[in-house]
């Protein structure tokens, strides 16, 4: 009877430590496909948000690309014809998106499973007066618990290549546009013209009685 209990006792502790074993397995993998899918989902968001950052900058690359802070000597600096072929530009804002997405993907991920980072970036002209950036990253990731999935047939290592689009719009040159239209239709231009004056200003108080019955 004793040596019959024993027995049972012990094929229950050997059944017991198999399931916990399998368990184990299960719960790491588990584990590992979720940085799998965190790893992917990171990189989707830093890609999108950098080239938000360098779409918005792109031609006044010595701004902070974070809050967008650019000085009047940067300003007053600038390239007249800095919307033409500029490739001294673009490389000088591919270095940025590359600093950017490497610090913003070291701080979102643990340290070490990042193998290799590359970042491609360029101008694409829509038109003559409309254009976007389209900004590629490639992340290499060494996956934490990778051995779970080697187990299984899987890679412990996966590779990611993010295509992330923005359009370009130079604010400033949106600022100098709403002012042209303002100084033009106010009669800022066209002072001391006489009959030029005069028409312009009739035309935009018909535009605005307009707009006034429109609304």
């Amino acid at each position: 009877m004793l040596k019959k209990r024993l027995r049972e006792n012990g094929a229950i502790m050997l059944e017991g430590i198999i399931v916990m074993v399998i368990t184990m397995f299960v719960l790491i993998w588990l584990l590992a496909i979720g940085f799998i899918y965190y790893q992917r989902y990171t990189t989707t968001i830093v890609a999108n948000d950098a080239v938000v950052k360098i779409a918005s900058t792109y031609n006044n690359p010595t701004s902070d690309i974070i809050m967008g802070y650019v000085t009047t000597e940067d300003v007053s600096g600038r390239d007249l014809y800095r919307n033409f072929t500029n490739g001294a530009l673009q490389r000088a804002n591919e270095r940025r998106a590359t600093e950017y997405v490497k610090y913003m993907l070291d701080k979102v991920n643990f340290s070490g499973v990042i193998q290799d980072v590359d970042v491609e970036l360029s101008l694409v002209r829509d038109s003559a007066v409309r254009k976007h950036i389209e900004l590629t990253v490639t992340c290499t990731y060494k996956t934490p618990f990778g051995e779970a999935l080697e187990m299984f047939g899987m890679y412990d290592t996966n590779t990611y290549s993010i295509l992330a689009c923005s359009d370009c719009t130079d604010i400033l040159d949106y600022y100098s546009t709403v002012n042209f239209e303002k100084v033009l239709t106010d009669g800022t231009y066209t002072a001391g013209t006489g009959i030029v004056d005069s028409i312009l200003k009739l035309l935009n108080s018909l535009v605005k009685t307009y707009n006034q019955f429109q609304s």
